[in-house]
This record gives structure tokens, sequence and C-alpha cells, in this order.
């Protein structure tokens, strides 16, 4: 049996649902649906980017959990790579990965367009 974990009692789903790991062959890829994520190389998506990645990848119950008020999301989020496991870094990468070979797709049909 998988490890399990309850809910705590004020949750609202605390009768019904349970957390349960799932084995490593029947793991999901999460697939998001909607806007693009924000890319991490682009200074104007820095801010967003950072604090998606704490919602993604940092443990927390409640929005102040993420970081401290005198904090910049930059700030909070640099802390927060500096001590998370490196399989983490290694997502969060693969994440802007994704978007550099996107931008390689599009650079190469670009060219092609143009002769």
């Amino acid at each position: 049996m998988r490890p399990r974990a309850h809910f705590l009692p004020q949750h609202l789903e605390f009768d019904t649902h349970i957390l349960r790991i799932r084995h490593p062959n029947n793991r999901l890829v999460p697939v998001p649906i909607g806007p693009s994520l924000p890319r991490r190389d682009r200074a104007e998506q820095r801010a967003k980017h950072c604090r998606l990645m704490l919602i993604f990848f940092k443990p927390w119950r409640h929005a102040s959990h993420l970081r401290l008020n005198s904090e910049t999301w930059a700030d909070a989020f640099q802390k927060f790579a500096a001590t998370c496991a490196p399989t983490f870094l290694t997502l969060m990468d693969n994440m802007q990965i994704l978007h550099e070979c996107k931008d390689s797709r599009d650079d190469h049909f670009a060219k092609r367009r143009s002769g």
C-alpha cells in the first residue's frame, strides 16, 4: 500500500478525500491548460515566474507562506532555490527548456519562410 496523507480537519474535503503517493510506474504528467507559463529569461516575466515556481514547488498552506511581506518574489524564489531538492531545480530547468525549444522551432520556420 502506498503512503497516504489526510487533509487537516478544517479542510472542506477532510471527510471525503485523501492524498496518496502514486507508484512510479503510474505517475502522470500534468499538462497546463491556459496561458503559457512565465519565462525566467524575460525580465518582464521574472516576478510571475518566481511566484509560480514557489506555488508549484514550495510547500504552503497560506499565501503568506510563500514569501515574507518585505520580500520580492525574486528574492523569495532565490532563497527557496538555494535550499530546495535538486529534483525541483531540474523540473524548473525542463520547464524553461520547453520555451527555448519553441523559440528554436519558431526561428527555424521563420528562416524557411524567408528563403
